[in-house]
């Protein structure tokens, strides 16, 4: 691991914060707008746009002045600048980041800013989403999100048309583009159809931000509803199509689930007979190997294409084609597996233990559920064997449950979990991904014990600080772990909640009055990363044959519900995403990144990460996921003297070596908006006093930080303490944290090593984040690392 030279006194901070200064005065000489909000996108207009056109694109936002450069995410995209005008100042209202009412004093509002954009599309590109980010002289703006669309006419939404007397004319193929702008709105468009002629209605507008639940009738001249899509909360009315029995006119009818209404209700329909994948099977094929794929949907000719094994830059596991069919290229995508072993159809006569398909091991069944299917194979004592179900994150309807069965049919123990301490959920209802669940009491709880809750096996990750303070769980990616196989679930106020113990399958206990539970080898949802498709580890606890059976957990079946089973050896790997997408370097200055590491089949090692290709003048440190962690933090630099120039690429890639296999993969693949941009020198600089720290197990430690203010901003600042080792955390944090106040230049605060913490060296940063009213991260690091060593205790000699 490298290591920097410390801070050796105060007088090269002081030496720091002065050049800073000089660089803010020299950056005032340019146009910069408000530093303390970072460039901000609040509307965006039009928010369709036909391919083989150009069109004058107006984007409004805080501090957009200066726009000089605009990036697509998609091919076939190119925008230029034409103008930028600063608009009239809004009513002066605080508001924080997420856009809401905010008690916190974040300045004068910042300038309003309109820029107006000509935008070619080219006529190959793609229909569908695409997004976009504004060069600025304060670096790089949120992402905005335009659809691309065909070269269709455009039927608007003229008021009043809330009766089929009013609606508006139709001539398809057609965009039906409107507002549901007030509660109990609904928009109506007159269309003519011949005899048996199908109709293909797509929305995607909530991928351009709509809040829109739209409800979608086809009515009839007599105001007969013929067919109403979107009664499920919105999402059947997503893309449909209707058969016309009769020629004549009919009219649609749009509308909002909840009967609401507000200006963000927008929708943009399309309407007509275009090509529409709706599904496809087998949903995935072997690396290296071809293979024809059937096709469901709208208007696809044959209804078949030959897909190529070739894994696509944006999935390393999946081929991501668009189909070329009669009519042209699809107006989706579709998503296809890639698997690595032997591919095989399910048997039609697999729907009963008697009846169960073999398959070897390692092989992958693709098929369609109807009712329950049923597989065995063979393995040895220990043997672990992964089963893993790839349905739902390829677009099928199957929210998949298997189990692991002996050879009779019987369910086979995983592990025996014996409550010993009981409390209770309270407070509120608790959903199924917060990391975070509020219980009456945890005396005697420590951090690294399991808890089950309802069928939900979680293991602790810190402890509540005082009575207003949640229990935290060990998550990934904003979704709570689940343990042994179960599945996470939404907890009502008042639920028990227990402490268990784990102990190996077929234990037997005396009775302690609280449940003891019988955990087995079968899974619903199989956690972060894979949503609602299963995951089961297996051991096998004796040389033999094994039934797998897998179902639909809520018992449904047919053409819509096709899967991939994969029983294979363990594989490792991992993905790496980073959360600052398009980090904006202060010059001078220095910014913390955190690269985050989904770990796949129990892969446990150290990755090493780096950012690669960095633009002249910014420099970046190293740095290692240790074993057992899943994220490390990056400082990214720039120099003082740096000339700003365009965006660069964020390239961040991780390296490791499994079973003697070497792996690396890239953070983000699928995003091609990760930017890397200058802005002028931050509104604070950061300091640690504190430059090496040692805590021992079970004990704790302090440490201080100091900033200096710049370009007269005088808020408080939130202070951050990124890459602690697991079982570390930050004492000293109130309702806002660790938190320097506005009259306030340093803090001290505590950091403690909880007794589950294992002994390690590793570096940690600190961050001051500065509150905006901006969603992109405004958190500027001290230049140089904290050495922190978890030691163990110290061996006290007896007096005796």
């Amino acid at each position: 691991m490298r290591m920097y030279a410390p801070w050796r006194n105060t007088r090269k901070f002081a030496l720091l914060c002065t050049a800073v200064a000089a660089m803010a005065q020299n950056a005032a000489e340019h146009p910069s707008g408000n530093r303390t909000t970072p460039p901000t996108i609040s509307s965006v207009a039009p928010v369709g746009m036909s391919r083989g056109t150009t069109v004058e694109l107006t984007v409004e936002g805080f501090n957009l002045a200066g726009a000089s450069a605009i990036y697509f995410s998609e091919p076939g995209i190119k925008g230029r600048i034409v103008r930028v005008k600063e608009l009239p100042d809004l009513a002066e209202v605080r508001l924080g980041a997420n856009g809401t009412a905010s008690t916190v004093d974040l300045g004068p509002l910042p300038p309003r800013n309109q820029v107006t954009i000509e935008v070619d599309i080219a006529p190959e590109a793609q229909v569908g989403q695409a997004a976009f980010r504004l060069q600025t002289p304060l670096g790089t703006s949120p992402s905005g999100q335009l659809l691309i669309e065909p070269y269709y006419g455009e039927s608007p939404d003229r008021e009043p048309n809330d009766t089929l007397d009013g609606a508006f004319e139709t001539f398809l193929p057609s965009i039906l583009a409107g507002t549901i702008s007030r509660p109990g709105d609904v928009d109506h468009f007159k269309i003519t159809v011949k005899a048996g002629e199908e109709l293909v209605f797509e929305n995607p507008a909530s991928m351009a931000g709509s809040t829109l639940q739209p409800v979608v009738s086809i009515v009839a001249p007599d105001q007969t509803v013929l067919k109403e899509f979107g009664g499920d909360g919105g999402a059947s009315a997503s893309y449909f199509a209707y058969r016309f029995a009769k020629a004549g006119t009919y009219y649609v009818r749009i509308g909002d689930f909840q009967q609401s209404g507000r200006g963000s209700h927008f929708y943009r329909i399309k309407a007509g007979n275009f090509p529409f994948v709706t599904s496809a099977y087998p949903l995935g094929l072997a690396s290296g190997a071809s293979r024809t794929v059937s096709l469901a949907g709208f208007n696809l000719g044959a209804g078949q294409v030959k897909v190529e094994g070739k894994a696509s830059p944006e999935d390393p596991a999946a081929v991501v084609v668009r189909p070329e069919v009669d009519g042209g290229a699809s107006f989706n995508q579709v998503k296809l597996g890639l698997g690595q072993e032997p591919e095989v159809e399910a048997a039609a006569s697999n729907t009963s233990l008697a009846n169960a398909q073999t398959i070897a091991v390692p092989s992958t069944v693709n098929g369609k559920v109807r009712g329950s299917h049923y597989f065995k194979f063979r393995a040895a004592k220990g043997q672990r064997v992964m089963l893993e179900v790839n349905a739902r994150r390829l677009g099928s309807m199957l929210d998949s449950m298997i189990e692991v069965l002996d050879s009779r049919g019987n369910a086979i123990e995983r592990a025996t979990v014996r409550a010993v301490l009981e409390t209770t959920t309270v407070l509120r209802d608790h959903d199924s991904a917060s990391r975070g669940i509020r219980l009456q009491a945890w005396n005697g709880w420590a951090v690294g014990d399991y808890v089950m809750v309802g069928s939900e096996l979680l293991r602790i990750e810190a402890l509540p600080r005082g009575p207003d303070d949640d229990m935290i769980f060990d998550a990934f990616g904003g979704q709570r772990i689940a343990y042994l196989g179960t599945t996470s679930e939404m907890h009502a106020i008042d639920k028990a909640a227990y402490k268990v113990q784990i102990h190996p399958a077929g234990r037997q206990f005396s009775s302690n009055g609280l449940p003891l539970v019988r955990v087995n080898y079968q899974n619903d949802d199989g956690g972060p990363g894979y949503g609602k498709d299963s995951l089961v580890d297996f051991t096998a606890p004796a040389d033999g044959e094994y039934l797998v059976r897998l179902r639909d957990v809520r018992g449904l079946s047919g053409e819509d519900y096709a899967y991939r089973l994969t029983v294979r050896p363990p594989r490792p790997d991992f993905r790496l995403s980073v959360a600052e997408r398009n980090p904006n370097v202060p010059l001078g200055g220095a910014i913390p990144l955190t690269v985050t590491a989904f770990r796949m089949d129990g892969f446990d090692g150290p990755i090493a990460v780096e950012l690669r290709d960095l633009p002249p003048g910014v420099t970046a440190t190293q740095g290692v996921i240790g074993a057992g962690q899943v994220s490390a933090t990056l400082l990214l630099r720039a120099a003082a003297d740096v000339k700003a120039g365009a965006a660069s690429e964020l390239k961040i890639a991780g390296r490791a070596e499994a079973g003697g296999t070497a792996i690396e993969r890239m953070a983000n693949p699928e995003d091609r908006l990760k930017l890397i941009s200058l802005m002028p020198p931050a509104d604070i600089t950061m300091r640690a006093e504190t430059r090496v720290v040692e805590v021992e197990i079970g004990g704790t430690a302090d440490l201080a930080v100091e900033i200096a203010r710049h370009n007269g901003f005088g808020g408080r600042v939130p202070v951050e303490v990124r890459n602690l080792p697991p079982r570390v955390r930050v004492l000293d944090v109130g309702l806002n944290g660790v938190l320097l106040n506005e009259n306030e230049t340093r803090r001290g605060f505590t950091i403690e090593a909880l007794p589950m913490a294992e002994p390690i060296e590793q570096l940690i940063y600190v961050s001051g984040r500065v509150e905006t009213r901006s969603g992109l991260p405004a958190s500027y690091a001290a230049p140089e690392p904290v050495l922190l060593r978890v030691k163990k205790p110290a061996t006290r000699v007896s007096s005796r």
